[in-house]
């Protein structure tokens, strides 16, 4: 299995892929790759610009200026186009941080995550050679649409009857993200392998680094904190407002309440069809 990071630098980008940012998320997320026992051999690097971080040098090519969250397609694109899709590749976000080393995962064609809705999420995302068809599918959407967003494009392929059954469905601990943190977080296989959040967010860092969520446990290991916090030494330590976690338990024991009274409603229904029947 190789692991791919795809850097994708637009002059008329966001703040988030402004320069400086990316200079600091690819250091730390290079050095945590290594840390975490990644083969320099074993990281594909791919950017359209030039960048070098403890060995590991970006390769030149060129990246598509309209989808910059989905530019892994592109980089993947490029390695099935150059015939270097040997085996597993592993594709994560820039801002997916591996807590924990872990072997390929036993997958069909491709192996994702969902939210914590029946939605694909695109930022961590196993392809083996067999998947191209489905990555150019996916390309010739997102080209043809020109969707600033990829997931769309690729909930649309991987749900549609011709290509579903050769997705296989990952547990969450394979992307924590921050939307719908409770339900992944809880579901997910212990330790969390992959925590994927933005530290210069406080928000984000405060739900995997400080419970926010109130789920009486931390997503990112002591491991990955240590070396987060050389990189982004600002990191807070407690939270900002401490009565967050009780009022997260609150609106939880809200929504869950409601989900069994639906619940009931719903199976009520079918009840009282299978009697009319």
């Amino acid at each position: 299995m190789k692991r791919l990071l795809v850097a994708n630098l637009q002059k008329h980008s966001k703040s988030r892929y402004l320069p400086e940012r990316f200079e600091t998320m690819l250091k730390a997320q290079i050095h945590n790759l290594l840390e975490v026992g990644w083969k320099k051999e074993n990281i594909i690097f791919l950017s359209n610009f030039n960048f070098e971080w403890m060995g590991i040098k970006s390769e030149l090519i060129e990246l598509n200026d309209f989808c910059l969250s989905g530019s892994k397609m592109w980089g993947m694109k490029f390695l099935f186009d150059n015939h270097r899709v040997t085996e597993t590749i592993y594709a994560g976000d820039i801002d997916t941080w591996q807590n924990i080393w872990f072997d390929e995962p036993e997958i069909q064609d491709v192996g994702a995550c969902q939210y914590s809705s029946p939605k694909w999420n695109g930022g961590s995302i196993f392809w083996k050679p067999e998947s191209r068809d489905l990555l150019e599918k996916i390309i010739e959407l997102l080209t043809r649409t020109k969707a600033k967003s990829e997931e769309p494009s690729l909930n649309i392929i991987f749900k549609s009857e011709e290509y579903r059954d050769r997705i296989t469905h990952l547990n969450s601990t394979y992307n924590v993200g921050c939307s719908g943190f409770f339900e992944r977080f809880t579901g997910g296989e212990k330790p969390i392998k992959v925590v994927h959040f933005h530290p210069a967010n406080s928000i984000a860092w405060e739900i995997h680094g400080l419970n926010r969520d109130g789920v009486g446990a931390i997503a990112v290991t002591v491991r990955l904190e240590r070396l987060l916090r050389r990189y982004y030494p600002w990191l807070a330590t407690e939270l900002k407002d401490k009565t967050i976690p009780q009022q997260k338990v609150e609106k939880r024991e809200i929504r869950i309440q409601r989900r069994a009274e639906k619940l009931k409603v719903a199976e009520s229904k079918n009840l009282l069809g299978v009697l009319d029947g």
